[in-house]
């Protein structure tokens, strides 16, 4: 959807409230316009901020994507679609996209504000991305896992068996990106804890990447550039 130009200059000055809407999953969606990028927002979290989601943003800067061979990215955790987004406008990517977002508002909002000016082919899969996991018998280069539930990993996505049956959907020289957060004492020990416990007995060779208030765990640590 294209930013009309009054409103997008304005958001650089402040926040702009286009639509507020909720669902099932979901007691408040906003979306705004800020800095000239749509920001999807939920009561205690923001989800979405184009190329300002800078969890990912920075991820993807960090990789050393000559030693990466992806064509196939599966999303679990749409959002307004800020990772197809940064890596078709901002790294030049031309990837296949398979979405996996329970919420049927979130894409609705998704296919209003974003989808439609994508050149990428994605399809969306309106499910629990534990059941798409469960019975999908696809296989993925870049598996990211971005589910939260305002600022909560819901518990069932941070157990061995989901992470085992994600892993069952990796490419052989595929990898897994798992944003997870890191906003005080406690979530950090969370996200600790779980990489000792859970991430590195299914990856032995997973790198922690900290980037402000989040942590993203990968499941390689050669693939990275050299700083």
């Amino acid at each position: 959807m294209k930013k009309p130009l009054g409103k997008k200059t304005l958001s650089y000055v402040k926040d702009i409230l286009l639509e507020k809407t909720s669902s099932e999953y979901n007691e408040i969606l906003e979306v705004y316009l800020s800095q000239g990028r749509y920001q999807l927002c939920t009561s205690g979290a923001v989800y979405s901020y184009e190329d300002k989601y800078v969890n990912f943003l920075n991820t993807f800067n960090s990789l050393d994507w000559d030693k990466l061979n992806i064509e196939r990215v599966l999303v679990l955790g749409l959002g307004l679609a800020s990772v197809p987004q940064m890596l078709e406008q901002r790294f030049d990517k031309e990837f296949e996209y398979y979405a996996v977002e329970i919420d049927p508002e979130i894409i609705r909002l998704a296919n209003k504000y974003i989808l439609s000016d994508l050149k990428s082919p994605i399809q969306i899969f309106e499910m629990d991305a534990e059941i798409f996991v469960e019975i999908s018998d696809e296989m993925f280069d870049m598996i990211i896992i971005d589910i939260f539930d305002n600022n909560v990993v819901p518990e069932k996505f941070e157990s061995k068996e989901f992470l085992q049956k994600t892993a069952q959907l990796l490419s052989d020289e595929g990898i897994v990106l798992f944003n997870r957060l890191n906003i005080n004492d406690k979530t950090y020990q969370k996200t600790m804890d779980y990489n000792e416990k859970v991430f590195k007995e299914i990856f032995p060779f997973a790198k922690s990447i900290f980037i402000k208030d989040n942590i993203i765990l990968c499941n390689k640590d050669d693939i990275w550039l050299e700083k």
